[in-house]
């Protein structure tokens, strides 16, 4: 049972990556409330910049898609567009047959309008058809509104957040920029001012810098298995395809860096500064959080899986630590005592290979 927890520590400057919403010309940043232990019984809130967890795992799955269907694995037309919408409504699907040319499962999906969905073999039936046609709902689940068929993603993401120590210390950074679109003869022959908007205006982006932390797990044992039967619904060799889909998927996100908003004026400088990989067996093991500072967050994780070994029998828990140069190696080495493999590369691809030798 190949079970994957990733927890990242990544140094940001200048993103817009997760922008929630307009004020006036103010484009706002995501921000979250943080707690702070300040000392034993004691804590401090901070609202500090955030990236949500749907932002990332919207990323994610846009590389499912794109890998799969660059690799001839099953996608629907829908996630092929990047419009997650997983089949959440069989008469949507019924209503644009007549547009779009959709898939011999989807097809039999539409049956169900007119039939219903009343049986626990009937919402069998559909989660396999909606995971035999599309690779993304199989690993990014699905709410289907006809019946209860619902199927948990096979994958988990936390919200990116700033580091304690760094909060503690004030370097986090949240700041508003003033930039305007330049058009002075437009606006000067902009003739009705009441019902055309300006033609040269103001507005003010926020962005944000920050050593973020984040927590991505991974449960590879369920993908292609039914959550009513338990039982595969794909065959052996699609279901190692999706896996190595699901881990190659997450080495593109990471090594190209290419997530979030506003990517296309803000593109952010992301440098990675460690990767803890745990996976595990007859356990779902997950990472310590990496907002704690960075000999902590390895050595509580270490710790942690040491116990978990001796406590569940045949446990299997295997550490990997990834650090982008030695100056990093040498603190986590020194922490880890050869109860991890750390490997210090240029590329973070290297994990994910490492990491598959392990699980595929």
């Amino acid at each position: 049972m190949p079970f994957l927890s990733l927890g990242l520590r990544m140094l940001m400057n200048v993103e817009a990556l997760n922008m929630v919403e307009s004020v006036g010309n103010v484009v706002r940043h995501r921000t979250a409330p943080i707690i702070i232990r300040k000392s034993p019984g004691q804590y401090v809130m901070r609202w500090v910049v955030a990236i949500s967890g749907e932002c990332l795992a919207h990323a994610y799955q846009s590389f499912l898609a794109e890998l799969s269907e660059k690799n001839g694995i099953n996608v629907c037309y829908w996630c092929k567009k990047n419009e997650f919408i997983k089949h959440f409504d069989l008469n949507f699907y019924k209503n644009t047959s007549n547009q779009i040319k959709y898939s011999s499962e989807e097809i039999e999906l539409i049956n169900y309008t007119s039939k219903g969905v009343n049986t626990l073999d009937d919402v069998r039936r559909v989660e396999e058809l909606i995971i035999r046609c599309c690779a993304v709902e199989d690993i990014g689940g699905f709410l289907t509104t006809q019946g209860p068929t619902k199927r948990t993603a096979r994958f988990y993401v936390s919200y990116a957040i700033p580091t304690y120590d760094t909060v503690k210390d004030g370097i986090v950074a949240l700041d508003h920029q003033f930039m305007v679109r330049h058009a002075p003869e437009a606006e000067l022959r902009r003739q009705n001012k009441k019902e055309i908007p300006p033609a040269q205006a103001p507005y003010y982006p926020q962005i944000g810098s920050a050593l973020y932390a984040w927590i991505f797990n991974l449960d590879l044992n369920g993908i292609g298995i039914s959550s009513v039967s338990g039982e595969p619904i794909l065959e052996l060799n699609e279901i190692k395809r999706r896996k190595e889909l699901a881990l190659n998927a997450l080495a593109e996100m990471l090594d190209n860096k290419l997530f979030g908003a506003k990517l296309t004026r803000f593109t952010p400088f992301i440098d990675f500064e460690v990767a803890l990989a745990v996976v595990s067996d007859k356990i779902r093991f997950t990472v310590s959080p990496p907002i704690l500072t960075l000999s902590e967050f390895v050595k509580e994780t270490i710790e942690r899986a040491e116990k978990a070994r001796r406590d569940i029998d045949d446990a299997k828990i295997d550490l990997i630590v990834w650090c982008k140069d030695e100056s990093i190696r040498k603190v986590i080495e020194e922490v880890a005592k050869d109860k991890a493999t750390v490997i210090a590369t240029s590329s973070i691809r290297d994990l994910i290979s490492e990491i598959k030798k392990q699980v595929i």
